[in-house]
């Protein structure tokens, strides 16, 4: 005859179960939302780096044209206009259509035609472009091939010092610009880098200067086939620096020079002594960053709280959407809006300095002339342009978002040299993560530098401050030998 069963006993038993599991569950989540990063690495191993990364040599000819010969070669270059270029730029100046602004609205519509306008008179009757080349060519200037591109680039040297009582070690750095900058917009830091300074006694310290022109900006080539994005510009430029004979050396990097940076201290950090990057959330995958976001915006703050967050996505969201269009066409049909650029001076300086004024700092867009005057010498930001003009690169420069976006190389792998993040307080909305996002992906991060204003274009608008950063990284580095 069976046993009756205890109903009451089972109960009892679900009840408790019920009781453990209601109990045991949100600590369990909560240590998983605390530690998520943690999980995420056990759970989600990354594979082997060099199944990731482009690590071997390509050709960015064009498909089917006839390899270049292997040269080594570092050629001294000058730059060097012509008088016919030169009229055929003012003749297109002279004869540029403007629109008409709409009333009161300063730059909410863009860059407006009544500002343009004037933009346009100074650089026909007041800039003097021979003395901007002059002081472009102060500077020796090399080309390199390789990979089937010729490398532009800026090399300048400290000179020797003439107190026998210091030892002062070079040591070499490379400064990578982004879009729509040039090798120019970091001309204010080589005195700033190349003047020594005291690391302790006697002993001093100063940089040795390598500016490259990114691949298809400026006077570097650009690729003849698709895919060149920032893992294989860190290959070109980890090889110039060996043609260089420079083994070891820093890397400062802001916008794609920050891309190219970080990826330039993942592939090769037995080279790289140190970075200092100003645009520094492309070390943190977009899809972990979604999913910071969302614990953001459901899990309790005593889980999940960061000190900033005003940076996160959905603070930040109509600023990018209003801040991000010209991303969308340049990373979709670059060559549609870059043909009518090349043809027109007028409307390539609209287009790159309507990004210089907004770009500084977002308040700018409801000042009458964006504010640019106030941040920047007008003859510099002529000349940035001018680099676009003379070289007819701003196709392929826009180039380099569609082979980035197609190719999502944003990998995971966290960045292992000593690292100082420079944080300007204007940076573009979404370039810079919540510091907490950040930090296990640096993992030798000196500090987080953090500047109560700046914008996009330190380099060129707050030189002594970002100098100042890169010397601090560069001083940790040296006092651990």
């Amino acid at each position: 005859m069976a046993k009756p069963v205890n109903t009451k006993r089972g109960r009892s038993l679900l009840g408790s179960s019920l009781i453990f599991f209601t109990l045991i569950t949100p600590i369990l989540l909560g240590l998983a939302v605390y530690n998520h990063d943690c999980l995420l690495e056990k759970f989600f191993p990354l594979p082997d780096i060099k199944t990731v990364f482009p690590f071997g040599d390509e050709e960015w000819s064009a498909p089917g044209s006839k390899p270049a010969k292997a040269d080594d070669a570092v050629v001294p270059w000058k730059l060097q206009v012509s008088n016919k270029d030169l009229e055929d730029l003012k003749d297109r100046l002279r004869n540029t259509r403007y629109g008409t602004a709409m009333s009161g609205q300063n730059f909410v519509y863009g860059f407006p035609a009544d500002q343009l306008k004037k933009i346009v008179d100074h650089w026909l009757n007041k800039y003097d472009w021979k003395k901007q080349e002059a002081l472009i060519n102060q500077y020796d200037h090399f080309k390199t091939n390789i990979e089937g591109l010729n490398i532009h680039f800026v090399r300048v040297q400290p000179a020797k010092s003439t107190d026998p009582k210091r030892n002062v070690r070079v040591t070499p750095i490379i400064l990578l610009h982004g879009w729509p900058g040039s090798f120019f917009e970091l001309y204010k830091l080589i005195p700033l880098l190349t003047t020594p300074q005291q690391i302790s006694g006697n002993d001093y310290a100063a940089f040795e200067v390598i500016i490259p022109s990114l691949p298809g900006y400026g006077f570097s080539d650009g690729a003849q086939k698709p895919g060149l994005h920032p893992p294989h510009i860190a290959r070109i430029f980890n090889k110039l620096m060996t043609r260089l004979k420079l083994d070891k050396y820093f890397v400062h990097g802001g916008d794609w020079g920050g891309a190219v940076g970080v990826s330039l201290a993942k592939m090769y950090p037995d080279r790289v002594l140190g970075l200092d990057v100003t645009a520094y959330g492309w070390a943190v995958p977009p899809g972990r960053s979604l999913f910071k976001n969302i614990l953001y915006l459901t899990m309790p703050k005593f889980l999940f709280n960061v000190s900033e967050p005003h940076r996160f996505l959905i603070h930040n969201f109509l600023a990018l959407m209003r801040e991000s269009g010209y991303m969308h066409i340049q990373a979709t049909k670059p060559d549609t809006v870059g043909a009518a650029l090349l043809d027109s001076p007028a409307g390539l300086a609209g287009y790159i300095l309507e990004k210089f004024s907004t770009w500084t700092n977002p308040d700018n867009i409801n000042k009458p002339d964006g504010a640019l005057s106030e941040y920047f010498s007008l003859d510099d930001l002529l000349t940035n342009i001018m680099v676009y003009w003379v070289s007819g690169s701003i196709i392929t420069s826009q180039r380099l978002y569609k082979e980035t976006f197609s190719a999502d190389p944003n990998d995971g792998f966290p960045v292992l040299v000593p690292s100082l993040l420079s944080d300007f307080r204007h940076e573009i909305p979404g370039a810079n993560s919540p510091d907490e996002f950040v930090r296990p992906y640096y993992k030798d991060l000196i500090t987080i530098s953090k500047h109560k204003s700046g914008g996009h274009f330190p380099a060129m608008e707050l030189p002594i401050e970002l100098a100042a950063d890169i010397w601090a990284l560069a001083k940790n580095v040296l006092s651990r030998d």
